[in-house]
């Protein structure tokens, strides 16, 4: 099975819809002109300064580099791609208040780097997984065209669906080939891996991720995002970056939104609720007429 292929002005209902059904989609266009000579230098320079990575995982003839939301201007424009906010808000925002980003990876293969064990990136949050909801979607973005060749992400189109246990056969196996530009979106379900580079250069991608805002992220992004280059930031950057309190009342700094700390606009002495609308029904309720209810009353996940 192909993955569907649609063009950056496709209607954001169509692409739900394929990857609803095949766990996965490539969206090409997306960066193009100006936008992919930066992303070309900007990638470049960065990768200059890093040594191949010392992981079986990793790869012993890859580089990677984290952190690009502080070291790549054209990093902070792709987080934000209407396409793909449109995409996590589908799929994350039934089981969260707000989602943020989980990890943002620049990763070089280079020649003769083996293929990649497949595997679902889910893993990553040690719970038992619905197959009926997603804690993780992926992004790659292609730096350079992806081939076959030079290591195109393996994916297995519909086995976010499969059972935990099945085995991909060969035939079920296919590769996000792809013009530089484009990216890919799979699930966290979704079963995939990095191909094998048999070409003599270098094959540039850049993986984001978005989590559930309640989920720790793979990349810390308070340290690798400096909060003087935070605060620089588009307020929904900011927040994708986890600068945000989780209803009900994860993430608080002092009772205040870390936001509001990040802006400079906290108000350092009161605690504040942050309720979702079904527990701030409760609490009116209980309140109005005291004992009258409990937090088991609370039917809808709070989360």
């Amino acid at each position: 099975m192909q993955i569907q292929k649609f063009n950056h002005n496709a209607d954001p209902r169509k692409i739900i819809a394929a990857i609803e059904k095949d766990g996965a989609v490539i969206v090409e266009g997306a960066l193009t002109g100006e936008d992919l000579d930066l992303l070309d230098r900007e990638t470049t320079q960065l990768l200059d300064q890093v040594d191949k990575c010392q992981g079986i995982f990793h790869g012993f003839e890859t580089k990677r580099v984290g952190g690009l939301i502080a070291k790549s201007r054209i990093s902070q424009k792709m987080a934000t791609d209407p396409i793909v906010l449109d995409v996590m808000d589908h799929f994350l925002l039934p089981n969260c208040s707000e989602y943020q980003i989980n990890l943002t990876q620049l990763i070089s293969i280079g020649p003769e780097e083996k293929q990649q064990i497949l595997h679902p990136d889910e893993g990553l949050f040690p719970y038992e997984h619905s197959r009926e909801h997603q804690s993780m979607i992926n992004v790659m973005w292609a730096v350079d065209d992806f081939t076959k060749e030079n290591g195109a992400t393996r994916v297995v189109p519909g086995s976010h669906a499969w059972d935990r246990d099945r085995t991909a056969l060969p035939e079920e196996i296919t590769q996000a080939e792809m013009p530089r530009g484009s990216y890919l979106i799979y699930l966290g379900s979704t079963v995939h891996g990095g191909g094998a580079n048999q070409t003599n250069s270098y094959r540039r991608g850049i993986v984001m991720s978005y989590c559930l805002g309640w989920l720790r992220q793979a990349e810390n992004q308070y340290l690798s995002v400096p909060k003087e280059i935070a605060r620089t930031l588009p307020e929904r950057l900011q927040r994708l970056l986890g600068y945000f309190v989780h209803k009900p009342n994860l993430g608080a700094v002092d009772g205040n939104d870390p936001i509001w700390l990040l802006q400079g606009k906290a108000e350092k002495t009161s605690f504040k609720d942050f309720m979702t609308t079904e527990a701030q029904a409760l609490l009116d309720m209980h309140y109005s007429n005291e004992d009258s209810a409990s937090w088991s009353d609370l039917k809808k996940d709070v989360a």
